[in-house]
Order: structure tokens, then sequence, then C-alpha cells
């Protein structure tokens, strides 16, 4: 228009009307503008609070995939994995903060991804299962190579020939020797060479209940397993129930029976 104008523009009324009317609009878009930049600000903020319960989500998710490395069978597929994220979502909303509103999420969303899986594996696999939920979304219960020990992935060499008390079954000698080699603070911690301190321990048909208490006070739940798992084999199916479940109970979920 300005380019076109002829005359005097200042006399130009339809000419002024239309500049201060694009004025005006220029004004007003550049508060719509900083207006959406404020609330994309406070949108990101609200989202990026959910970043941990995305995160427990993901790692929920690969953990059951990672069961068909097991069996071919255990296949999950993404889509019924988000029908359980968006199941959870859903679920009631009580009156909490933002902090505690994304626990409850997560405690939902565990107790429906345990139970969900659960019912597709065979029996013989839900301890498998449990302990591989309980490593994958708490692994802060698990030291260093702790969890190797248990699976087998570190095994012994040829270990000069040591002396164990008398009380631990000979056959038992080869995986104390890798207890106390690759934990050594843990095997002096358990005092074994006190066999009167293990008596009960060796002769109770529950040895994972009977850990002299001054012992418990100075371990993890885990590292109980792995004594058993070295001194007692016998009970360690009864060991890994008692830690999944010991672990588990804190968000709802129980071991399926």
């Amino acid at each position: 228009t300005l380019a076109s104008a002829q005359g005097n523009i200042l006399e130009n009324r339809e000419l002024i009307d239309s500049l201060n009317q694009t004025k005006a609009s220029s004004a007003l878009i550049q508060e719509s503008l900083v207006e959406s930049h404020r609330l994309q600000a406070s949108l990101d903020q609200e989202r990026d609070a959910f970043l941990p319960f995305a995160e427990s989500a993901s790692k929920m998710y690969f953990v059951i995939t990672d069961l068909s490395k097991i069996n071919n069978m255990y296949c999950f597929s993404l889509a019924s994995f988000l029908r359980l994220f968006q199941r959870a979502l859903q679920a009631k909303k009580e009156d909490l903060n933002t902090e505690a509103r994304i626990a409850a999420l997560e405690n939902n969303l565990k107790i429906m991804v345990y139970e969900y899986v659960c019912r597709s594996l065979f029996k013989a696999d839900q301890l498998m299962f449990a302990m591989h939920f309980v490593k994958g979304m708490y692994s802060e219960l698990f030291q260093e190579n702790e969890w190797e020990v248990l699976i087998g992935s570190i095994v012994g060499e040829m270990f000069k020939k040591e002396e164990f008390p008398s009380w631990i079954d000979q056959e038992r000698h080869g995986a104390v020797a890798i207890l106390k080699t690759t934990f050594p603070a843990l095997y002096q911690t358990l005092c074994l060479s006190d066999s009167d301190l293990w008596l009960s321990f060796l002769q109770s048909s529950q040895c994972e209940q009977e850990i002299p208490s001054s012992i418990t006070r100075k371990i993890s739940l885990f590292q109980q397993l792995l004594l058993v798992q070295a001194v007692r084999p016998d009970r360690l199916q009864s060991a890994m129930t008692a830690f999944a479940s010991q672990a588990l109970e804190n968000c709802g979920v129980f071991l399926v029976s």
C-alpha cells in the first residue's frame, strides 16, 4: 500500500488506519509469542517431572523382553506393554503431590506388569522372572559381581588348596572359595570359622531363616542369599523366594504361587 500510495500519505486516512492496525497486530503477535514460550517452558517442566516414571517404565519393558532369551514363547510386544502403561495412567487419581503421584503410578505399573507376565509363564520360570525383575528394577540391592556369582558367570579357577571350617561340607569348598576370593570383606564378616555360631544354620531345615542375627545386621539380603548358595544350596530356591518377596513387597507385588 505504501508503494502504490500517491500524493501526501499523511492525508491518506485509509493508509494510516491500515498501518496502525498492522502495528497493533504486530505487538499482539509478539505478546502471544512470549506467552507461547512461557507456556512451553511450563509444559516442559511438568512433563520432565514425569521423566522418572517414563524411565522406570522403559526399564520394565526391557526386563520383560529379555525373557525371550529364556524361552522363545516368552515374547511380549510393545503394544501390549503400552496398554498396561495407559491403564496405569488411568488409575484413580488421588489428591497427591507430583512426587507421590509418580511413586503411586510406578508401583501400579510394576504390579500390573509383574502379574501380567507371570500369568504367561510356566510355573517353573516364575521365580526366575521374579529375580530378573528385582535385578532390573532394584539394581541398588546388588553390589559389584554379586549377581554374576549367583548366575555362575564368575567361576572358580584352580584354587590353591585351602582349609575351610570343618562344618562346611567338602563338596561346597569350591563355592566357598569363590565367595572368599570374590568378596574377601564379606567372607571375613561371616566369621565362618566360628562353628558354634553357625551350628543352628547347619542343622536347620530352613537355614535361610537361621543366619545369626549378629551377621544379618552386617550383610545385605542378597549377600545372605549368596551365603546359602555357597554353603547350603539345598535351600537356595527358598532363599531366592524370600529375597524376591522382600524386595517386591514395598510396591505391593506378591509372588505368584
